[in-house]
């Protein structure tokens, strides 16, 4: 059975016991760890990259966006003074443009609002477009090395079983509690070695179905008799199916659109030649064109008339 989580507090533990959980994570960490070009750069922007283009996306296809992105665009005043359609351009099929727009739109508030920096408060961080409370973790433990816990769904996973002893903690165990642990848990000036030890061990070892016998901390989770006895975490429910999808139809609308912005002194796309091109049937044209119609709204694409492209409208 589950914790009751109502009385669940970090001081409940021993200072031994949890400063023996601290070491021995950070000294896996410090074995198993990753040399990831943000992390020991104290750059607030390279951290702001890495965050955004971690959403939702796995590290090796991370890892190429994030390469491409600081290759084209190196400094936060790169992004601002380029286009939407280059943006666009530049994140290429990593999947979810609105990153890139996003990246962009506050590229252009810390130019105007913030004298060409990303802001180090909080809330001025929570503000900017795309940018929520774990991202704004990152950018303030990697590029400022203030310590802030950052909370993804590794270090959900980690902290419910280890402090709540709830096998399945996404389900389980209620946000506040994850948070208020992951600021309890945090040792001052570790954060950013803390944030990402927690993150690697929740992808490698406190995996959903986790590699108890590898554990170095076993010995202190709260959930590892249960583990041991049989019982499975319940699976998170997984997203829709991607086939046949309007996530997928989106995702072809935008590559032709990229497709044709790459073509050199080529006329703009016909709307109709677009919607040809990603529609076999005129149920999915019918769609599609709902869906250009969003991309519009969001300043992923535009549409004049006959004409559709890319990112920003053609001046004239």
């Amino acid at each position: 059975m589950a914790s009751d989580h109502s009385t669940i507090h970090i001081s409940e533990l021993s200072p031994q016991r949890l400063g023996r959980i601290r070491t021995l994570l950070l000294d896996w960490y410090e074995e198993h760890k990753q040399n990831l070009p943000w992390h020991d750069a104290n750059d607030p922007y390279l951290s702001l990259v890495a965050a955004v283009s971690a959403q939702q996306t796995q590290m090796s296809r991370m890892l190429e966006v994030y390469e491409r992105w600081i290759q084209a665009f190196p400094t936060l005043e790169s992004v601002a003074t380029a286009s939407r359609t280059d943006v666009l351009r530049v994140w290429g099929r990593a999947g979810y443009p609105r990153r890139a727009a996003n990246l962009h739109e506050t590229a252009r508030i810390c130019r105007d609002r913030h004298n060409g920096r990303l802001p180090r408060d909080h809330d001025a961080l929570l503000a900017l477009p795309g940018v929520g409370p774990f991202t704004a973790a990152i950018v303030s433990s990697f590029g400022f090395g203030d310590d802030v816990p950052a909370v993804d769904t590794n270090i959900i996973r980690v902290i419910g079983r280890l402090i709540c002893g709830d096998l399945q903690p996404a389900i389980e165990t209620p946000r506040s509690i994850i948070d208020d642990l992951a600021t309890e848990l945090l040792r001052p000036g570790t954060a950013s070695r803390w944030n990402p030890a927690l993150m690697d061990y929740g992808a490698r070892v406190c995996t959903p179905r986790p590699h108890c016998n590898q554990c170095v901390v076993r010995q202190f989770c709260s959930a590892h008799h249960r583990f041991a006895a049989g019982e499975i975490a319940e699976p998170v429910r997984s997203q829709g199916r991607f086939a046949g999808s309007d996530r997928e139809l989106r995702g072809r609308l935008m590559q032709v659109l990229r497709d044709h912005e790459e073509k050199p002194n080529d006329a703009p796309c016909l709307v109709t030649k677009v919607l040809k091109t990603v529609s076999k049937t005129d149920s999915e044209r019918r769609r599609a064109q709902a869906l250009l119609k969003l991309l519009v709204n969001e300043k992923l694409a535009w549409v004049e008339g006959r004409l559709c492209g890319l990112g920003d409208p053609p001046s004239h």
